[in-house]
């Protein structure tokens, strides 16, 4: 396909703005808690909470896909050119030139999912016996330590004290969301351990 320069400058204009966009709405997408814990804790970056830049993420991946192809249906024809120009002047740089990208790639990806790995991995809690305390999503998102005290009538204080016996501290007027988000705990964990707590404070006072 052929195209003048000043077609070839507006896509690669609106190939470097698109990419600037998606790179920083990744960057944060990647620092962004869970989207439970985010809305909880009202997080934002540069002003846009986890939707936003989820949308904002999503729809110019998809201008850069289409922009993408158009640049290279347009440079088809000389990156071929250049290609064979490459494998006939030096093999072996040609071959270098493909494997270091791949290279990279794989690095990235091995780091992504270490990270994930660890993320998911979480801290290992494990508890015996039969709990009969059951906790909400909506206790989880917006309740205070103290609500969560009051809704099972137990002691706020001794529920702390258990929690600080796991290396958590908190104080009554922290959600659990935030103390969640601050320990790096997973939900469903964090949500064992408190049912657990309660379950043994209220048999205690039973």
């Amino acid at each position: 396909m052929r195209a003048s320069a000043l077609v070839r400058g507006i896509i690669d204009l609106l190939l470097a703005v698109v990419f600037v966009v998606v790179l920083v709405t990744g960057i944060g997408l990647y620092l962004a808690p869970s989207g439970r814990i985010a809305e909880a804790i009202g997080w934002t970056f540069l002003g846009l909470d986890k939707e936003a830049l989820t949308n904002v993420h999503t729809y110019f991946g998809f201008v850069m896909a289409g922009l993408v192809t158009i640049h290279l249906a347009i440079g088809l024809k000389s990156m071929w050119v250049m290609l064979k120009s490459a494998f006939r002047g030096s093999r072996f740089k040609a071959v270098v030139a493909f494997v270091i990208p791949l290279l990279l790639l794989a690095a990235g990806y091995q780091a992504f999912a270490t990270y994930v790995v660890e993320e998911e991995g979480g801290i290992d809690y494990t508890y015996e016996g039969n709990t009969t305390v059951y906790i909400t999503g909506t206790m989880m998102k917006y309740y205070t330590f103290e609500q969560l005290a009051q809704e099972f009538n137990v002691s706020v204080i001794d529920l702390l004290e258990r929690l600080k016996m796991q290396g958590i501290e908190a104080s009554p007027d922290d959600t659990l969301a935030r103390v969640e988000y601050e320990y790096g705990l997973d939900r469903e964990e964090f949500k064992a351990i408190l049912e657990e707590a309660i379950a043994e404070l209220r048999g205690e006072e039973g």
